[in-house]
């Protein structure tokens, strides 16, 4: 088989030995080379069994990963096999920082040099603290770079040894040295050993560890994405903007992944216009389900309700199969248009629950309310904005709300907030033809009945805002700010003041803040 370019189809063992290699299973591996599979093969662009056992999961944490690399050692892998992208085992637990990996490789005989280490970065990330003084006795050279374009002191952070790091210090070690991609010394203190006491100690003698690389990643959406709540909690004591935006991959909380790092980023004041559907998914606890229960959806089910239609009471239960299926999978409209339209004409949006814009509420008593949003723009034969109302019981149910378009328009991109027994809906981009410069809608939902109200409001409104943000300050007001305004007919403004709604007397003020005129 060829290492580039066209292959025949892989044996079935060896498409079953790559799955069982990335998972990371010592058993599952050893029961398929016991069974005849080939530990020797390459795939197209040079992957191999090594590389393969080191991609797909997180190596980093994998308590499994040295039975893993033994059992493959005992069979003969290629310890030595480079990808097309210049990959290879070694480099690839070197990166992340699995030393302890690295060195049962070497001493089956992997070759070192393809790390480019010097010996001083050998002696920080495999010796001792005395090995390091060793080397640095001999004058090594502090600068010198492996091959992720790391320094000895940037192989300190990853290791999380700060009994070498403060020798390298002690010695004149650049620290504010980058690695690959202009990686600032946090970066590898929170993907190492010992994040958090690393990072303090950090901040103590005077390093930056809110520096951002080459492509404005921040250290907080490291550790956010590295689920290490300690480094988190570190960072936000040092300073970090928690919705400091980032150029890949967004906020911090666009970048968490767990149930308890993305209620930590939001209870710390992170924005929730960051709150993806995707996050929203995880924090009510959906599963993972790739389109299972839309399989199950049948033609008759689908086309009895294909496409959005309005509530008819204020609520309307409204049970459509095809709807919950939606909801639990979290495909695009694409998706079920594909599957059942197969081509034929479909002049509306197909309903879809995967949105923009939505809001999410979690109830004390376990429930979680989804409200509105979008799917897709405008411009897309599926853009929708919604006006409905999901509830997913603590068990797994779910219902969803319908109401008439004259008690709860189409909404999105606004901010829902608990207060008492109900959610007050703020603010709404919605269609181009249903918005009115100089109001702000405020709708009522009561968490009990799921009855939508509208809110009449006076005094002093924020006008026709979106994106924005607001939170409860006391038993019967509720502080807005931030976002954008309709104003006329052009581009959208910048929300520039803070605005309080009164419940108890309905109406809106704004907050004169210390450094405006009057105050």
């Amino acid at each position: 088989m060829s290492d580039h370019g066209e292959s025949e189809p892989e044996p079935f063992d060896a498409a079953e030995l790559r799955k069982a290699l990335g998972e990371g299973d010592p058993a599952k591996v050893r029961a398929l080379l016991a069974a005849g599979a080939d530990i020797r093969y390459t795939r197209p662009k040079g992957s191999a069994a090594l590389i393969n056992a080191v991609h797909g999961r997180d190596v980093a944490r994998d308590p499994r990963l040295l039975d893993l690399l033994t059992l493959l050692v005992e069979y003969g892998v290629d310890l030595n096999a480079v990808s097309e992208y210049e990959e290879s085992g070694l480099r690839v637990l070197s990166r992340v920082g699995r030393f302890d990996a690295v060195r049962l490789l070497l001493r089956a005989g992997a070759d070192v040099n393809q790390l480019a280490w010097t010996p001083l970065i050998a002696a920080v990330a495999l010796g001792t603290a005395a090995d390091v003084r060793a080397e640095l006795d001999r004058d090594a050279d502090l600068e010198e770079q492996d091959w992720w374009s790391r320094t000895a002191w940037l192989v300190a952070m990853l290791a999380g040894d700060l009994d070498k790091a403060k020798l390298l210090r002690e010695r004149g070690a650049d620290t504010s040295a980058r690695g690959r991609c202009g990686q600032p010394p946090a970066f590898y203190a929170i993907h190492g050993r010992a994040p958090a006491t690393v990072l303090r100690w950090l901040m103590r003698v005077g390093v930056d560890v809110l520096q951002v690389d080459d492509y404005g990643t921040t250290p907080l959406g490291e550790a956010a994405a590295a689920d290490d709540p300690d480094a988190v909690a570190t960072l936000l004591a040092a300073g970090a903007e928690i919705d400091e935006g980032e150029k890949l991959f967004g906020t911090a909380l666009a970048r968490a992944s767990s149930p308890a790092m993305i209620r930590r980023l939001l209870d710390a004041g992170a924005d929730p216009v960051s709150l993806s559907c995707y996050h929203q998914r995880i924090l009510i606890g959906l599963p993972e389900t790739r389109g299972k229960a839309l399989a199950e959806v049948s033609p008759d089910e689908f086309w009895r309700a294909p496409t959005r239609y309005f509530g008819g009471r204020n609520p309307d239960l409204l049970r459509e199969p095809f709807w919950e299926a939606m909801i639990r999978d979290g495909v695009c409209a694409y998706s079920a248009r594909k599957r059942f339209v197969d081509g034929g004409q479909l002049g509306e949006p197909v309903w879809c629950a995967d949105r923009y814009g939505q809001s999410l509420t979690l109830l004390p008593d376990g429930r979680a309310v989804q409200i509105a949003g979008e799917h897709e723009d405008s411009y897309d034969p599926d853009f929708c904005i919604y006006n409905d109302v999901f509830v997913h019981e603590p068990g797994g149910g779910v219902a969803i709300y319908g109401y008439p378009e004259d008690v709860f328009p189409p909404t999105d991109f606004h901010t829902a907030t608990l207060v008492g027994d109900a959610i007050y809906v703020i603010g709404s981009l919605g269609y181009h033809a249903a918005r009115r410069p100089g109001e702000t809608p405020v709708y009522r939902l009561d968490v009990h009945t799921m009855r939508m109200d509208r809110v009449e409001v006076g005094g002093d409104p924020p006008g026709w805002i979106f994106r924005h943000r607001a939170v409860v300050t006391g038993p019967h007001t509720i502080r807005v700010w931030g976002g954008e305004v309709i104003t006329g007919p052009g581009a959208p403004v910048a929300n520039t003041g803070t605005f309080v709604l009164d419940l108890t007397h309905r109406i809106w003020y704004r907050e004169v803040t210390p450094d405006e005129p009057g105050a």
